[in-house]
């Protein structure tokens, strides 16, 4: 036992609670055809925290939950999929009455839990309200194999396990009849290893990297579409300039054109010219709309990295609003290219010299140099909740917070956009 009469340290949560800062980011799960099938909510004690150093576990799950659920909303983190909320043992023991409908939220049982009475009858509580269980981070060492019984999900962590362990504790808790998710994927070999293995559920950055894709040069066609949207982010071209530059691919005006003519923009009359989309739209905006169309070309790919991209690509915009730059538009392009090495399968830098880029667009995709890529840094750890890393200028965090939250809810417009 400590020094009870020692000064008590502020409590971190506490601190941002009373500064009106909400912390709260989301990792997806995929399933074997590379959709995300669900959604891990990420909680950090503070915007500069890299890890989750939780002086009141329970309390830091209430805020979690309050803050998806009320003030950000599940629909705008997840758009309807299931979300794992983390519960710690205090409140497996003393189960809250909570705002979540147990059809969306999968409760997960942190590995260093033990199944005495208190918390098998909250998990069973849980249960009978309609909520999955998941036990987190399962493994034969830390975790308490009573709990099975009570389980839906294990997760297992595949990166702390040997091979032939984790080939024979996938073969035991898949014969109870558990969907199995493996965590800290990072290759899509172990990808396809933990598909041969029986998982279910993937989650992990292996999306996210060139050798995901074993293309050796992008396609001609593509390769033009791309050029095509880099050329179009110059700011000193004329409207007749844009208007040229896009008239000469079919395919993409073809696309513009159908979708400022659909019920999205639901305007008076038919547009039917390119001249016109660029009036009623703005340069801006068809700019966004073809760097958007371009990823249609993509239709190998899984289509979880066009949302992905898409809120990069939104959060970098919002971040240079935010921060007073004068034209966003680089910012827009440099989140939404962030993803092409995953997306064609090359290196960032290759790709990048075989594109009319601005200087200041390359330096940041490369190097991550300047404010855009300041911008691309912070938005790749806000994904991660690296939150010592969420840092863009003097923003404060929850205006960062707040591009976040925008970027996921504006991705899921713009898919629905494009996909008519």
């Amino acid at each position: 036992m400590g020094n009870q009469n020692a000064q008590r340290q502020p409590d971190p949560l506490a601190t941002a609670q009373s500064q009106g800062e909400v912390f709260v980011a989301r990792q997806p799960i995929y399933d074997s055809a590379m959709a995300v099938v669900a959604y891990e909510l990420l909680y950090r004690h503070s915007p500069r925290a890299s890890t989750a150093e939780i002086t009141d576990p329970g309390q830091a799950t209430l805020q979690v939950v309050t803050n998806a659920a009320l003030e950000i909303g599940l629909e705008r983190l997840a758009g309807g999929l299931p979300i794992h909320v983390n519960f710690p043992e205090e409140l497996l023991t003393a189960v809250p009455d909570l705002p979540l409908r147990p059809e969306l939220v999968i409760i997960e049982v942190l590995e260093d839990v033990r199944g005495h009475r208190r918390v098998i009858e909250g998990i069973k509580a849980l249960r009978a309200r309609g909520h999955r269980i998941a036990l987190d981070d399962y493994s034969l060492q830390v975790s308490d194999p009573s709990l099975l019984e009570y389980a839906d999900i294990a997760k297992l962590e595949i990166s702390h396990v040997e091979a032939p362990e984790l080939a024979r504790l996938v073969k035991e808790l898949k014969a109870r009849g558990l969907e199995l998710i493996a965590e800290q994927v990072e290759t899509v070999e172990q990808f396809e290893h933990c598909i041969e293995l029986g998982f279910d559920g993937f989650q992990g950055n292996f999306l996210q990297h060139p050798q995901t894709f074993r293309a050796k040069r992008v396609p001609s066609n593509r390769l033009s579409t791309l050029r095509l949207v880099a050329s179009l982010q110059s700011a000193d071209y004329s409207l007749d300039e844009v208007e040229q530059l896009l008239s000469q691919n079919v395919s993409m005006s073809y696309h513009v054109l159908r979708c400022i003519n659909s019920s999205y923009y639901n305007l008076p009359r038919k547009i039917d010219s390119i001249r016109q989309a660029i009036v009623i739209l703005g340069v801006e905006s068809l700019r966004q709309l073809c760097a958007l169309l371009c990823l249609q070309g993509f239709d190998d790919r899984p289509p979880s990295l066009y949302i992905h991209a898409m809120t990069r690509a939104r959060m970098c915009e919002q971040l240079g609003r935010l921060g007073g730059a004068k034209d966003c538009g680089p910012f827009f392009i440099t989140g939404l290219f962030s993803l092409l090495g995953a997306l064609v399968g090359m290196p960032t830098q290759k790709i990048v010299e075989e594109l009319p880029l601005s200087a200041a667009v390359a330096r940041a995709l490369v190097a991550g140099e300047g404010a855009l890529g300041e911008a691309l840094q912070c938005t790749r750890a806000y994904e991660r909740a690296a939150w010592n890393h969420v840092v863009y200028g003097a923003l404060p965090p929850h205006l960062i917070r707040a591009a976040y939250v925008d970027a996921l809810f504006w991705a899921e417009q713009a898919r629905a956009l494009i996909s008519k």
